[in-house]
């Protein structure tokens, strides 16, 4: 009997610890490099276009902003980013951008209406 019960213990724990495994994958990989921290921010017409050309030797334009952004507690911090989009951010908008810590820059942004902004962010941007 104490060898079945030995066993079983022993299969529990095994089981445990691969089911185990992706949860610390996640946790350990995954949040440290693909996730990051939300700050906000109001986008006007403050980016800055440069015009690089492609391997072709034809000339596309980058558009990168320079932006004052809130955490939810209100606190700033100076985000670096580009519209990924061809053309600017459209002026006017409130972003909501993730800023990963790890590798020191913004990963995504989006746009968010105005009530979906934190009002402690909301309000440093509107000083």
């Amino acid at each position: 009997m104490e060898g079945n019960m030995g066993k079983k213990i022993w299969v529990s724990f095994i089981i445990i610890i691969i089911l185990l495994i992706p949860l610390f994958g996640y946790e350990f990989w995954y949040v440290p490099n693909y996730s990051g921290d939300d700050y906000y921010t109001f986008v006007g017409n403050s980016y800055k276009e440069i015009i690089e050309k492609d391997d072709s030797g034809n000339d596309y334009r980058e558009y990168y902003y320079n932006q004052k952004s809130y955490d939810k507690n209100g606190n700033e911090k100076l985000l670096k980013f580009n519209s990924t989009l061809g053309r600017p951010i459209k002026a006017n908008n409130y972003l909501k951008v993730t800023y990963n810590d790890k590798h020191q820059q913004v990963i995504s942004w989006q746009k968010v209406e105005k009530t979906n902004v934190p009002r402690k962010s909301l309000e440093q941007i509107l000083k």
